[in-house]
């Protein structure tokens, strides 16, 4: 049910944003505030004592950023810089705080991808700032500058989220009761997102004059991208953890990616690729979603 208002809600927000992109795509600046708060939920609930990695997540976990490294790579080889950043863009975001919902409701185990989630959440952080600056084209700019640029965004959104989660919960360990009674509002920070993400992407389209010809190949990369993290991932998680390492590297967290694709910085046609990766990898997860339930019925 939850999967399904999930899915209901990101088309109206698409659509919204769509609509309405030329009065909506100002409240940009939204978008780290709405991450950070949704983060803070999701880490004030963790079970800490349940975090307990094992090889397997450092192996997912070098996955995604080799996933990333590798599309990038690929792309900018063959002389498509703009291409190059959108696919990396995809394929190195860090695993969605949905994810050990839907591992859940595919009755895996949650607990290994709770702690997946929240390392590749540590690992983006720290790794990010160091690589960007060569996927993305900024001649005004020194790496270092860029590095410094990048890991101040980052902190803001990730890094202050888990301090304030952090202290609630030394402060007051009963505020960890607080993250089921805020889904719906986690919820409707997330709708708004895709609403402001949605908006401003076709303002971007506008403004810059780009064509269906120019969008395309960063669509139809997006899609290989999140078919390739999918069933990758199920391979890579083979024999016990096929789903669990099936989300971990094609359920991506976009809403942070996107926020990174939304700077000054990022090439704005890159912007097309992770937007159209939220559609993908929500799909897939409709699709795993509704084999898992045939297999039920037929027990």
């Amino acid at each position: 049910m939850m999967q399904q208002l999930r899915s209901v809600s990101m088309v109206l927000a698409f659509a919204v944003g769509g609509v309405f992109h030329e009065q909506l795509a100002p409240f940009i600046g939204w978008l780290p505030f709405g991450i950070a708060i949704m983060l803070s939920i999701t880490f004030i609930g963790l079970d800490v004592q349940q975090l307990k990695p094992v090889r397997m997540h450092f192996r997912l976990l070098l996955a995604i950023q080799a996933t990333g490294l590798f599309f990038w790579g690929v792309a900018r080889a063959a002389g498509f810089p703009i291409m190059a950043e959108s696919l990396y863009y995809c394929a190195a975001a860090p695993i969605a705080s949905a994810s050990p919902i839907i591992v859940n409701l595919l009755r895996g185990n949650v607990g290994f991808s709770t702690t997946a989630m929240v390392l590749s959440q540590v690992v983006f952080a720290i790794v990010t700032p160091l690589i960007l600056p060569f996927v993305v084209n900024v001649p005004d700019m020194s790496y270092r500058e860029l590095c410094f640029v990048v890991a101040q965004q980052i902190f803001t959104v990730l890094g202050i989220p888990a301090g304030i989660s952090v202290a609630l919960r030394v402060v007051y360990p009963p505020c960890r009761a607080w993250a089921p009674k805020l889904k719906d509002i986690s919820l409707g920070i997330w709708v708004l997102n895709l609403v402001v993400i949605s908006a401003s992407g076709i303002q971007r389209i506008i403004v810059g004059g780009y064509s269906l010809h120019e969008m395309w190949p960063l669509m139809l990369g997006a899609a290989v991208v999140c078919l390739f993290g999918f069933t990758a991932g199920y391979r890579l998680g083979s024999p016990n953890l096929k789903r669990e390492c099936s989300q971990g590297l094609g359920q991506k967290n976009t809403v942070l990616t996107l926020y990174m694709a939304s700077q000054s910085y990022a090439s704005p046609l890159a912007y097309i690729g992770p937007v159209f990766y939220v559609f993908c990898h929500n799909m897939a997860n409709a699709i795993q979603l509704t084999l898992a339930d045939r297999e039920r019925h037929k027990e």
